[in-house]
């Protein structure tokens, strides 16, 4: 109480000598925090902010990751059982960090005439809404990002932030000019290449169309072969791949979490997949156990403290575990070929889905520096041999391993294929594998009529349901 009295003593005496107290809240502008920064200056943080929010220890490992089977939880098992803790959502936290920012990349790129600025705004905002709308469902999107303007905004279905993020990635990859004012700086995952930002948004929205493949598939098709016209990756270097750095506070999340906690083992399900093909990147994805020198993964969905000794389990590759510069990718070249062959296999672009196929493996393989030798052998074998009866199936089998330490998308892809079949584990406390992640719980307070509506309108039942299948599966 004294410190407060004598602040206003202060305050005061300070108001008589100045002839405008009226601004006197301007002592708390911080002449050193600018509050309007170009486009190149905000770029890092969300495109950080989205690899963090896509791959990192949280929704990639305890959540989608965990549920569609690449990991386990050797201890606190409650993700593994299908037990969300409260506070957790689908990145709900985007919309007041790197959202934001995103739009006020668009805004600026609009209002000051430098189209590639408002295109890789596009690109980074149909990311993270796709990121979202996929763990959760309906989404505020036409009232969003709107501050103090709107802070009750209403949802939009799926479906119509699905047409908006085509809308966006094909605007984008039209407005860019390779040759413009684009991103000298700030730019960590093309340096500022907007060639290669085009690919970007031609290949993210390849991957949004074959999302679609079940519930629309008109749509699904003309997409697809719209991006794969306009121009997709065409090789590795191509990579939207994010390079940490050895030094905190920029390390991989993955490693970050692990040099401090010993929580996550890999999933028996994948271990045994890799195994049973004998893939030359099971040394990669994982490190062998410390009681053998084996490859051995946990079951999934057990209580704490049952299943075989922790020594005998596997934990996730040391490229990760071990090394905090490791990077993680928002899409990579063999995504977009093992979905360039499911789409000819459907007959929906041209091309030959064998083909297509293998190269999706090469690629994938390739990525993680195995060599062509090891390729040649795996692809060899009957079982992963293309074959028209079952190419579907086997293609979408490859995806899924080909997006390990993508794990969110790995459970999107997985909920849209239902490749491989996968079983809950004993314990868990529903009956499925989840199928989406609740909303935030503050929601229910300050947004509550409009949460309400949303809830009614996709027939949840509550905010926090996790078995009932989102529209883009096309199971509902």
């Amino acid at each position: 109480m004294r410190h407060g009295i004598l602040k206003g003593v202060v305050v005061a005496a300070m108001c008589a000598g100045i002839a405008a107290c009226g601004d006197i809240t301007s002592i708390n502008t911080n002449p050193n925090g600018p509050t309007d920064v170009p486009p190149p200056s905000i770029l890092s943080g969300v495109i950080q902010a989205t690899v963090n929010a896509a791959d990192g220890s949280g929704t990639n490992v305890r959540y989608g990751g965990l549920w569609v089977q690449y990991y386990s939880e050797i201890q606190y098992r409650d993700e593994d059982r299908y037990i969300v803790r409260p506070g957790v959502t689908g990145n709900w936290g985007l919309y007041n960090g790197a959202l934001e920012d995103a739009q006020t990349m668009i805004d600026k790129g609009v209002n000051e005439d430098t189209p590639n600025w408002a295109a890789v705004g596009r690109i980074m905002k149909a990311y993270m809404y796709d990121l979202m709308t996929d763990a959760m469902g309906d989404l505020p999107y036409t009232e969003a990002l709107k501050g103090s303007e709107n802070l009750q905004p209403k949802y939009d279905s799926q479906q119509s932030i699905y047409t908006a993020n085509f809308a966006d990635l094909k605007q984008a990859s039209d407005e860019i000019q390779p040759s413009g004012l684009g991103f000298d700086t700030g730019d960590l995952l093309y340096s500022g290449d907007m060639s290669a930002w085009r690919k970007f948004a031609n290949s993210m929205r390849l991957r949004l169309a074959m999302h679609l493949a079940n519930v629309d598939p008109g749509t699904a098709q003309s997409e697809a072969a719209a991006a794969v016209s306009a121009g997709v990756f065409t090789s590795n270097a191509d990579n939207a791949t994010l390079m940490y750095l050895s030094a905190s506070p920029n390390q991989n999340p993955i490693y970050t979490n692990a040099i401090s906690r010993d929580d996550y083992g890999m999933s028996k399900t994948f271990v045994d997949s890799l195994l049973s093909l004998s893939d030359p990147r099971l040394p990669i994805f994982a490190d062998p156990n410390t009681a053998t020198g084996a490859y051995a993964g946990l079951p999934n969905g057990l209580n704490d403290g049952e299943g075989p000794d922790l020594s005998t389990i596997s934990r996730i590759g040391a490229k990760w575990r071990m090394t905090p510069a490791a990077p993680l990718a928002l899409q990579t070249y063999s995504e977009v070929l093992f979905l360039e062959a499911e789409a000819a296999q459907r007959g929906w672009i041209s091309g030959d889905p064998a083909a297509l196929y293998a190269a999706g493996i090469t690629a994938s393989m390739e990525q993680y520096g195995i060599s062509a030798a090891d390729i040649a052998t795996y692809l060899a074998q009957p079982r992963v041999q293309y074959s028209a009866a079952t190419g579907l199936t086997q293609i979408q089998y490859q995806l899924w391993i080909s997006l390990y330490m993508q794990g969110m998308e790995g459970w999107t892809v997985w909920r849209r294929t239902q490749v491989p079949h996968l079983v809950p584990g004993p314990r868990v406390v529903i009956s499925v594998i989840p199928e989406r992640l609740p909303y935030a719980d503050n929601e229910d307070v300050l947004n509550k009529v409009n949460l309400e509506a949303a809830v009614a309108a996709q027939g949840l039942g509550a905010y926090t349901a996790l078995d009932k299948p989102l529209w883009f599966t096309g199971r509902q």
